[in-house]
C-alpha cells in the first residue's frame, strides 16, 4: 500500500448527524443490562501470560478490534463503571444540519479546515478497542467490588459525528443522567471517562490546543470545564475518577496539556470528600504539541490509528499485511512531521512510551549506551502540576536526538526493523491495559 500522507490539521481531516440524545427513562442500570447474542454465544480461547507479575489474557487475532491483552478484573487504576464519548468531526463547517453548519464561523471554518475521510472510521474502530470484552457475570456481587468482572464490565457511549460544541455538551449530560442512575449499584465505587476525538486540532493564540467542531473550535481549557458536569449531580460516594484521552489530530499533546493542567486547576479546592476528582489516566497523542497528525490516501485510517491497531488490536487494518506500519515508523514516514507520545498516568512516576526511542536503542540503527541521551523523568513537583506537559516537553528534547536517525531511515528504509506481532509478549508495559 502506497499513498502519500495529507495533515489534519490547518491544512485540511467522516462526516454525519449526531443520533439524537436519548431521554432519561430510556437509561438502563448497568448491572441488569442483558448481553448481546454475540456476548452471549462467543467462545475464545486466550492464551495467559504473565507480565509484570500479572497474570494477563492474550487474546487471538479476531475480526473486531478489541485489545490483544486485557486483565481478567479490575486492578491498579482501572474502574468498573465506564463512560465514553467518541467525537469524529471531519466536515467543520459543514454539517448536514444546516442549522449546524451555517454562519459566519463556520463558514471560515469551512474554508480552513478541509475534509478528513477517515475520522469516522477511526472512531468506530476505537469504540471496538477500547469497550473491552465482557468477562464475568452480573448477576453475582461480591464482598470485593467488581469481583469476577473485568474492567469497564458496565459501560455507556455516546459516539457523536460532525457534533456542534453545544451537541458535545448535551451528550456528556446523557452520560452523567447514566452515572446518576447507576451510582446506586452496590459496586460502584467511581468511573472512567473516555474521550476520544479524531479530526482537525488547532493551537490558540497562547499556545494552547482546540479542536475543531462544526461549529467553532472548542478551546481544550472551555472542554475541561465541560468535562466536569460528567460528575454525578448528588454524589452517594465521591472518589478519584479517571479521564483517558485519544487524540488523533494535529497538535493533540498541546490538548491534552492545556485540558489536563485546567483540570486541575478547576478542582484544585475541592474537597474529595465532598465532590469527585477527575483526574489524568492514560493519554494517547497522535504527535507532540508543535505537530500536524497525517492521513494516508489509500488507507483506511489515519497513520495514528492505523499504527495504534496494528500493533494493539486483534483486528489488523485492512492493508496491514502489505503496509506494515507501527507507531515508531511515524517519524521517519512523515518525514519528521508526526511523533505519537503515550502515558499511563495511573501509577507514579507514571509510563511514558514515546516511540521514537526505538529507533536509538534498537536494530542497525542503534546508538552504543554511551551515545544515548540522559533523561530524567518529571518529579512530584511537575507531576502534580502539569503532569502531561511534563511529559510532552520531555519528549520533545528526546525528538532532536531521534531526528537525524530518521532522516537516515527516510533515505534508506531498510533501515527500519520491520513490526512483529509477536513483540506484544516481550513487552514489559505495553500497550497499556
Amino acid at each position: 500500500m502506497t499513498g502519500s500522507a495529507r495533515g489534519r490539521g490547518g491544512k485540511a481531516r467522516a462526516s454525519g448527524q449526531a443520533g439524537p440524545a436519548p431521554g432519561a427513562g430510556e437509561l438502563e442500570r448497568a448491572s441488569v443490562r442483558p448481553p448481546t447474542r454475540e456476548e452471549a454465544t462467543a467462545s475464545i480461547t486466550a492464551t495467559v501470560i504473565e507480565r509484570g507479575g500479572e497474570r494477563l489474557l492474550l487474546l487471538p487475532d479476531g475480526d473486531r478490534h478489541e485489545r490483544r491483552i486485557q486483565r481478567l478484573w479490575p486492578g491498579g487504576g482501572d474502574r468498573l463503571f465506564w463512560v465514553t464519548l467518541t467525537i469524529a468531526c471531519g466536515d467543520p463547517g459543514t454539517g448536514r444540519r444546516r442549522k449546524a453548519g451555517s454562519g459566519p464561523a463556520a463558514a471560515r471554518l469551512a474554508k480552513r479546515f478541509g475534509h478528513l475521510a477517515k475520522a469516522r472510521h477511526d472512531l468506530h474502530a476505537y469504540r471496538q478497542y477500547y469497550r473491552p470484552m465482557q468477562i464475568g457475570s452480573p448477576d453475582i456481587v461480591g464482598a470485593v467490588p467488581g469481583l469476577g468482572k473485568c474492567a469497564g464490565y458496565f459501560d455507556h457511549t455516546v459516539p457523536l459525528d460532525n457534533p456542534t460544541v453545544d451537541e458535545v455538551r448535551e451528550a456528556i449530560g446523557e452520560l452523567r443522567r447514566w452515572l446518576d442512575v447507576n451510582q446506586g449499584d452496590p459496586e460502584y465505587r467511581s468511573f472512567q471517562f473516555n474521550l476520544a476525538f479524531s479530526g482537525h486540532g488547532d493551537l490558540e493564540a497562547d499556545g494552547g490546543g482546540s479542536l475543531v467542531l462544526a461549529d467553532r473550535t472548542l478551546p481544550a481549557g472551555e472542554l475541561a470545564s465541560m468535562l466536569l458536569d460528567v460528575m454525578p449531580e448528588a454524589e452517594d460516594h465521591p472518589a478519584p475518577c479517571r479521564l483517558d484521552l485519544f487524540l488523533d489530530c494535529c497538535h493533540a499533546a498541546a490538548v491534552a496539556s492545556t485540558l489536563t493542567a485546567r483540570l486541575i486547576e478547576l478542582q484544585s479546592g475541592n474537597d474529595a470528600t465532598v465532590r469527585s476528582r477527575l483526574d489524568a489516566g492514560q493519554i494517547y497523542c497522535a504527535c507532540l504539541a508543535d505537530e500536524e497528525s497525517y492521513e494516508l490516501a489509500d488507507a483506511p485510517h489515519s497513520l495514528f490509528t492505523f499504527a495504534f491497531l496494528n500493533e494493539c488490536s486483534r483486528c489488523r487494518p485492512e492493508g496491514a499485511a502489505s503496509f506494515n506500519l507501527a507507531l515508531r515508523d511515524l517519524g521517519w514516514f512523515t518525514g519528521g512531521g508526526q511523533h505519537p507520545l503515550l502515558l499511563d498516568l495511573t501509577q507514579a512516576p507514571g509510563l511514558f512510551k514515546f516511540p521514537p526511542m526505538y529507533v536509538l536503542t534498537r536494530g542497525p540503527t542503534a546508538l552504543p549506551a554511551d551515545a544515548l541521551p540522559a533523561y530524567a523523568l518529571p518529579g512530584p513537583a511537575e507531576r502534580a502540576a502539569d503532569p502531561v506537559g511534563a511529559y510532552v516537553r520531555l519528549a520533545a528534547a528526546l525528538r532532536e536526538h531521534a531526528r537525524p536517525i530518521e532522516e537516515r531511515i527516510e533515505r534508506d528504509p531498510s533501515l527500519a526493523v520491520p513490526f512483529r506481532r509477536e513483540e506484544i509478549l516481550g513487552n514489559a508495559f505495553w500497550p497499556f491495559l
